[in-house]
């Protein structure tokens, strides 16, 4: 069931939401994306600015840079944080559809003109773009071979691939 709210009161809720858990999960190495703290402070700001959006202009398709939506998905990890966030900021529960753009050719342009808008939207509405990816190692995989670890990067360039290798430690200790 959906409760109406001002959007002010929603802005605020969005804005009060405590997301130190995230943060601390999105930092860690062994089981989040090991990013800085600076970075998880930057992607919890640029988040609760996607839900802003969200909050106000429902209808819009909006898709998120990599990072926030990684930031997203640690907060759907833990369900009962989410789930309570999400009743306390919408009064319902904020799905996420994670398909957007693998549907085929007008799938994908969808997705890319969903992302262009967010980013136009995000610019005009809070006067910066959105924050860029960061660019240092972060862990994304379990080891492969008992005493080696798989560790990922995206590239210094907005929208490149990311690509991964084996850390050629354990290799070299043989």
């Amino acid at each position: 069931m959906t409760r109406k709210t001002s959007l002010e009161q929603t802005v605020a809720a969005i804005q009060a939401l405590d997301l130190t858990p995230i943060k601390f999960k999105a930092t860690r190495k062994e089981d989040g994306y090991g990013w800085s703290a600076e970075h998880a402070d930057r992607m919890e700001a640029a988040y609760k600015r996607y839900l802003i959006l969200h909050a106000k202009y429902p209808h819009l398709p909006l898709a998120p840079e990599r990072d926030i939506d990684r930031f997203w998905h640690m907060h759907i990890l833990d369900t009962r944080k989410y789930a309570a966030d999400c009743d306390a900021v919408f009064g319902r529960f904020l799905h996420h559809f994670p398909y957007l753009g693998l549907r085929g050719a007008d799938d994908a342009k969808a997705l890319k003109e969903a992302y262009r808008g967010m980013q136009e939207l995000y610019a005009h509405e809070f006067g910066e773009p959105v924050p860029e990816l960061q660019n240092d190692v972060a862990w994304c995989s379990v080891e492969p071979v008992k005493g080696s670890a798989a560790w990922c990067s995206v590239e210094p360039v907005q929208g490149s691939a990311a690509w991964c290798s084996v850390e050629p430690v354990a290799a070299a200790a043989r």
